[in-house]
């Protein structure tokens, strides 16, 4: 990352500002007014100040310069969605939830057969609740009597009958500081030292954030970024600039639980004991979450770098070369010991019961993600990387007309370390070594043989059991990363005229994992935490929705009994043993024509390909279809029962082999074309227009639809794909005509400027949760699923139903919804469970976006280098909708609509928010 600050001058020059927004300006969003009766009178709330100046000028007169600037930001945002949600509320009957009747009654206003033909009372798959209440779990009732501390009932009724759409709007406070401080020294007319510092603190509270109000979300971010750099100028020709900077991220959150709703309370057994507050549950098909999310969470990253760049001119060539070391900290304590369930519908929390793998029933808990068990307090990493990079470049001006650029770089990206040991993880390679296991729980030997600890595991714990692998390094990796990382780029432009320039490149570039895409595959390992997460298939309730093994403190055993039918039942995720380093190939071709005086064309092919992209959680162990040509382990028909002796890995689940892998792959291709008019005589103006293809197999970083195990299956348009793409951006000096003394001062110095977007929506994949269960990867998340099944005589075009965006938003809103629900039918069968579905990934696009923003601005000069301005900032300034994908929350991208929801292809929020009006006051000297 380059970042580029101001300096200091022999001058002092500054600014002050202010910028507002308030409510009584902007316009209420399109759902808030459809929901809230009192919309007419009432504002959605943001408020929002940003305020600040920056100043600098001469410490020592030519010799030493500093710079500092300030801003404060004080927001309340009832708008944005950590203010504003949806929610599809069912019905709850009036009256005292204690009440002898009351359990009957919600049985009756919920039962599928008393709301024949609406899909939004059936359960994913599970067991429905009874019309006379019989079967709702108790500890549903205990959720549902949870009292905010104003006395209302934490989970709300929708008011009447059936299900219903709800809005929330509770303002989300964002208090944040930044400061500034550069200064620069000049030591000699060969020698300067600068230095630059940043620091920002971000406390927040995020009352919704897809919850139901009543546990908000508590957010602190802090960071810090200093760097100090000396350039000498060695002689005329040669230059060098050596750097060392430091980075500090702080990250703290916390959701804590709504009052009166401690485990003890509801009744739910938790997952490791002294844990008090609740897991929390998203309702899939409702669109939002409740009881608080996870944490609370502690993770800081320290970033040590010291770098050096010589420079070299030599005829004409000008050479660069550099080295950049680093070394990155990150202490951090991570809780999932709460654990974060999900079910399909409000009916499936309400029976919260097991599945029957027997008549291939799943559970009424979809799944559980991101459940770790560990002490109460959460998991303690202390992770550290290494990392470097060099690199060579020489550009070449050949002639006055042709210049190149031709370089490369080398990176190296040092593997996950942990100072206390904490980074056990399993090999495939060593499960694959004991193709069948033990027949039941061993502590050593083959049945945990899979586990791998690192070197200095022995430091913090006593040697482990038999069987178990310890690293001969201090990584959870089986070989050396790699060093063989070589990007070579090269550059050209060519000037075929005076009006007329080519220019082209291309490159190999090495693209550097985020450490939070990597910590999950090892931070649950054993013996200091336990991974319990599962699919739809299991035997968990809301009293007890967590596996009662593994058991904190030991290594898991893997077992697998024939005669019995069980197994350990293991789910584990893996970092790869062997990382490849994610490879992306960028190449352009271009041409820029000067076609009339300060007009300019731009023209060009942009492209590029990745391969070796990583993939998250990618499922392994999807079981496979035995026959009695080709049976696996004996068997040879296919049953949900029998899933745990059809998969490859026996003894761990079929979404229970996880791997963080380097597998995925993309393409892009481009025609962009750009029109730019230069500023002159009080006119800008430039058009750009993107015409693309992006295709890849990931799907929001993960390769689990239909068969995870054939990527190729899941290749097509990558979910935050635009097709098209329309930017034009302007700026306009108005022309009042030219006028002295106060008609000056009136009339002169306005200007409108704007920038207009026009684009394409983005490619959605649709979901069944009830495909692929003889496979045992059903599910409703990108973590697996099956993909929807058309119907017979169907295509891709007939997905989508006739109309306008807002005649056909579904449910509220009216209209029937943005998908054709007749075009998708049942899966197909197998056995007593179901097939995949036969349609394909990114098969339809979302709603697209025509947004303005607008800005009207006043000069005023006061004397010689004094100037007041002002602006008026019109965001969405002609107050347009512009809807989120269906089936997902604000600015939805990332939309996986579920074909088996009562809500399927309804549209329940906007992905620009609505007119945003902002005032600024700006004073420059």
């Amino acid at each position: 990352m380059n970042v580029v600050t101001k300096s200091g001058t022999n001058q002092f020059h500054g600014t002050a500002f202010e910028y507002l927004r308030d409510s009584i300006f902007n316009a209420n969003s399109f759902f808030y007014n459809r929901d809230n009766r009192a919309s007419a009178t009432t504002r959605q709330i943001l408020n929002q100040n940003q305020f600040g100046g920056v100043l600098g000028g001469p410490v020592i007169k030519n010799k030493l310069f500093a710079f500092f600037s300030y801003q404060g930001t004080r927001q309340k945002n009832g708008i944005g969605s950590q203010g504003f949600s949806n929610a599809l509320l069912p019905p709850i009957p009036d009256g005292d939830r204690r009440s002898p009747g009351f359990k009957a009654a919600l049985g009756a206003s919920n039962c599928p057969a008393n709301h024949p033909g609406d899909g939004n009372f059936n359960a994913f798959g599970g067991t429905n609740v009874a019309c006379d209440g019989s079967n709702v779990n108790p500890v549903a009732l205990n959720i549902l009597n949870i009292k905010l501390d104003n006395g209302s009932y934490f989970f709300p009724s929708s008011g009447t009958t059936g299900y219903r759409q709800i809005s929330f709007s509770s303002p989300a406070i964002y208090n944040g500081d930044q400061e500034v401080g550069n200064f620069d020294y000049v030591q000699s007319t060969k020698h300067t030292i600068s230095g630059r510092w940043f620091y920002s603190k971000d406390p927040q509270v995020s009352p919704l954030n897809g919850q139901l109000p009543g546990s908000p979300l508590k957010i602190l971010f802090s960071n810090t970024y200093a760097v100090l750099k000396a350039t000498s100028i060695l002689t005329n020709s040669l230059v060098n600039e050596a750097r060392v900077s430091y980075q500090r991220n702080l990250s703290t959150q916390n959701a804590p639980a709504p009052p009166n709703s401690d485990n003890s309370i509801l009744g739910i057994t938790p997952m490791s004991p002294g844990v008090t507050k609740p897991p929390s549950f998203a309702i899939i098909a409702g669109g939002y979450s409740i009881l608080g999310g996870g944490g609370p969470t502690f993770s800081v990253t320290n970033q040590y770098q010291v770098a050096d760049q010589i420079s070299w001119s030599y005829g004409k060539h000008t050479f660069r070369a550099g080295v950049e070391l680093e070394r990155n900290d990150w202490p951090i304590i991570w809780s999932g010991v709460r654990g974060g369930l999900s079910v399909g519908t409000f009916n499936d929390l309400l029976v919260g019961g097991p599945g029957n793998p027997q008549t291939g029933t799943p559970g009424n808990i979809q799944a559980c993600l991101f459940c770790s068990r560990s002490a109460p307090e959460g998991i303690i990493h202390g992770y550290s990387a290494r990392g470097g990079s060099a690199y060579f470049q020489d550009d070449f001006k050949y002639n006055s007309r042709l210049t190149l650029n031709l370089g490369v770089r080398w990176e190296y990206n040092g593997a996950l370390t942990d100072k206390y040991g904490n980074l056990t993880q399993t090999w495939v390679s060593r499960i694959q070594a004991v193709p069948i296991p033990p027949t039941g729980p061993t502590t050593s030997g083959p049945g945990v043989s899979q586990w791998v600890v690192p070197s200095n595991y022995t430091k913090f714990y006593p040697p482990p059991p038999d069987g178990i692998l310890i690293n001969s390094s201090n990584t959870p990796l089986r070989k050396h990363v790699p060093l063989s990382s070589f990007g070579p780029r090269l550059g050209f432009a060519y000037q075929v005229s005076s009006r007329l320039v080519l220019r082209g490149g291309a490159g190999i570039f090495y693209d550097r994992v985020g450490g939070d895409r990597i910590v999950y595959s090892v931070e649950q390992g054993n013996p200091y935490a336990a991974t319990v997460d599962f699919n739809p298939q299991n035997q968990q309730t809301l009293a007890n929705p967590f596996p009662s093994t593994p058991a904190l403190g030991t290594f898991s055993s893997r077992w697998a009994n024939f005669e019995t039918g069980q197994t350990s039942n293991l789910n584990v995720p893996f970092l790869a043993e062997v990382v490849h380093n994610p490879l992306i190939r960028q190449y352009n071709l271009g041409v820029q024509y000067q076609f009339a005086p300060s007009w300019v064309l731009e023209v060009g092919y942009v492209g590029s390909s990745g391969i070796n992209l990583m993939s998250q959680y990618h499922n392994n162990n999807t079981a496979r279809l035995a026959s009695p040509e080709h049976p696996i382990n004996g068997i040879t028909t296919n049953t949900i029962a029998n899933v745990p002796f059809r998969v490859p890995y026996l003894g761990y689940q079929a979404v229970g082999v996880r791997g963080t892998e380097f597998d995925a792959v993309s393409n892009y291709h481009s025609l962009q074309a750009t029109v730019r008019k230069q500023f002159s005589r009080g006119f800008m103006v430039q058009g750009a227009y993107t015409w693309s293809k992006d295709l890849t197999n990931l799907a929001n970083n993960q390769t689990n639809s239909n068969n995870a195990n054939d990527p190729w299956q899941q290749y097509g348009p990558a979910q935050f794909s635009r097709p098209q793409r329309f930017v034009a951006n302007y700026s306009y000096d108005l022309p009042f005509g030219r006028h002295t003394g106060v008609m000056e001062r009136l009339l002169g110095g306005w200007n409108l400027s704007g920038v207009t977007v026009v684009q394409n929506g983005t490619p959605m994949t649709i979901a069944d949760p009830s495909a692929g269960t003889i496979y045992g990867t059903a599910g409703s998340a990108f973590s697996g699923f099956g993909r929807a099944q058309m119907c017979p005589g169907m295509t891709y075009a007939n997905i989508a139903t006739p109309g306008g965006i807002e005649q056909r938003l579904g449910g509220a809103s009216g209209g029937p919804g943005y998908f054709n629900k007749s075009a998708f039918c049942a899966p197909p069968v197998i056995g007593n469970g179901t097939d995949y579905g036969n349609s394909g990934t990114g098969i339809i696009l979302g709603p697209g976006q025509f947004n303005w923003d607008i800005a009207v601005l006043k000069r005023i000069r006061i004397r010689e280098n004094h100037s007041i301005q002002f602006r008026t900032e019109f965001f969405n300034a002609f107050n347009h909708p512009q809807f989120s994908n269906p089936n997902y929350g604000p600015g939805a991208t990332y939309a996986l609509p579920n074909v088996r929801s009562g809500a399927f292809g309804q549209i329940t929020s906007t992905s620009v928010n609505p007119r945003v009006i902002q005032f600024a006051l700006k004073y420059s000297f």
